[in-house]
Parts: structure tokens; sequence; C-alpha cells
């Protein structure tokens, strides 16, 4: 896909951080671009922002965690909008760990599978045969993190193995769709290369009553990037970041490339990834990932 003039996008996540910039890029190059969250306020009045400056951005709410939900959206986009060209998985949330895996609760672990993990799913399963349908050239991207594909911090099993999965759901969506010969390709997307600027330290907002956060458990020192700065420049080290805009151009460039790996370069991650990988071939010990 080397351009995008005339294609019809879907982005979840939408509302604000990488969904928004994703879509603003792609609407900037000519393509009809609906946002999608389930943060309604927010959702619209991002787009409507880009609306206003003439951009083909529409929005609609939806609950990623729920398989009905995203099947509405991918029938609302056929009937009002016609055959979707690009899927971007982006939503995800990130609960409020840095506890021992014994420590969590139940309700942790399916609200942050529920939208990082079946989000992705029901996004494929919603999307993937209207594509196929079609027949016309279309992609999939799914948001994933080095943080779970490649290394596994400790301070944060929920979302680390969450994004396991989502790497791995990715790539076998690839392979199955290259054996089917399929017009659909995929993609998978790691934002940054450094922190990236988002509202994901405070995806709380969005966490539904009946999957709240055990009341007794310890207050979250980050809950914005400022947090997590501010908390390892007392540590002494001087965190980097990035802006959300950056990786939304990263990402378009590369899928114009045709690239499965949307994946910004970052010395010190990749260190980390080849001494696990190196453990593993080696069958040493696992060494603890070092990426500040």
């Amino acid at each position: 896909m080397e351009n995008f003039t005339g294609k019809l996008a879907v982005v979840t996540g939408g509302a604000s951080g990488v969904g928004l910039a994703i879509g603003s890029a792609l609407a900037r190059e000519g393509a009809k671009v609906i946002l999608t969250d389930i943060e309604a306020g927010s959702l619209e009045s991002s787009a409507r922002a880009l609306i206003d400056e003439s951009l083909d951005v529409h929005f609609k709410v939806a609950d990623v965690s729920n398989p009905e939900s995203m099947t509405q959206l991918a029938s609302w986009c056929q009937s009002e909008h016609g055959p979707v060209h690009l899927l971007f998985n982006n939503a995800g949330v990130a609960p409020a760990e840095m506890l021992p895996i014994w420590e969590t609760k139940p309700n942790d672990w399916q609200w942050a599978y529920s939208v990082n993990v079946m989000g992705v799913l029901h996004g494929i399963q919603a999307f993937v045969p209207g594509m196929l349908a079609h027949g016309e050239a279309s992609r999939i991207i799914n948001t994933c993190s080095g943080n779970g594909a490649f290394i596994n911090l400790p301070s944060t099993p929920i979302y680390t193995s969450s994004k396991a999965s989502v790497s791995s759901i990715t790539e076998v969506l690839k392979l199955q769709l290259e054996q089917a010969e399929a017009n659909v390709k995929v993609s998978i997307l790691f934002p940054g290369p450094h922190t990236v600027r988002t509202k994901l330290f405070s995806a709380e907002r969005n966490r539904p009553e009946e999957l709240a956060r055990d009341p007794n458990a310890p207050v979250h020192p980050i809950s914005s990037v400022e947090d997590m700065l501010e908390m390892m420049s007392s540590m002494g080290i001087e965190m980097e970041t990035t802006e959300p805009e950056e990786v939304a151009s990263f990402c378009l460039a590369e899928i114009k490339k045709g690239n499965y790996w949307i994946n910004p370069q970052n010395e010190k991650s990749e260190q980390a990834f080849k001494d696990r990988v190196d453990s593993i071939l080696t069958r040493s010990d696992l060494p603890n990932p070092n990426i500040f």
C-alpha cells in the first residue's frame, strides 16, 4: 500500500495518544478515517477538532472488549462508509501493577486481557471477513509492546503477558493470511523508541466498575508519563520520551514499505532482547532485562 488516498481506515483507541495521531496522519494523507474509542467525550472532541480542519474524519463509540460492539462497528462502517482497508487494533490499557504476581487480583488480569488481548481478537474477527470478501488490498496493524514481545519486565506481569499474547496472535494471523493467499497483509506496531507521551498510565479512568481495582491495593505511584520521568530521575536515570506524532509518522512510512515489523531502533532494548535470546540458545540463566 504505497499511499492512503481514498482508503478507509478504522483506528481503535482513537480518542487520544497514538491512535489519534495515526488517525490524524492518515487523514492528512488522503484517507477516510473512522476513530473509535470507549471514552465518548474525548473521542468526540478529538474527532471534531480534525473535522474542523476539513479532514475526512468520522467517529463512533465502541468497546473493543465487547465482541457485539465490534461487530456492530464493522457493520456500521460497511453500511455508512464502504469497505475497510486499514484496521488499527490500537486500544490498550495498563493496569496499576508493580506488585508480585501472587498479590495481583483476578479483576486486574480480566480487565487488561479483555482490552489488550480480546480487543485485538474482536477487531480481527469483526473486520477480517469483510476485508476478505471485498478482496481489495488491506492491512491490519496491531499495536504491541517490546515489553512482552521481546523482553518481560518483572514490574508489569499483567501488561507484559498481555502484549506477549498480542505478538503471538499477530504473527499467526500474518502466516494464516499468507497461507490463504489473501490480499490482507499484517503489521505489528511497537510505539517508541522511547516511552510515548500518552494517557496509558491513566487508563484506570476507563476501567469498568464490575472489574474494579482492589480498594485495599497500594496506591500506584505512576499515573502519567511525568510521574514516570520523576520517579526515574529520583533514581538518577534521565528517561527520553517520544511524541505520538513521531510514532504515527514512522508507522505510516513502514506500512508504505510493506513491513511486518514496525519497530524503531532502541539500542538498550535490543541488547536486552539479545541477552534473553542468548540465554535461550545457550541454556544459561535468564538475565534481568536492563533497558534503562
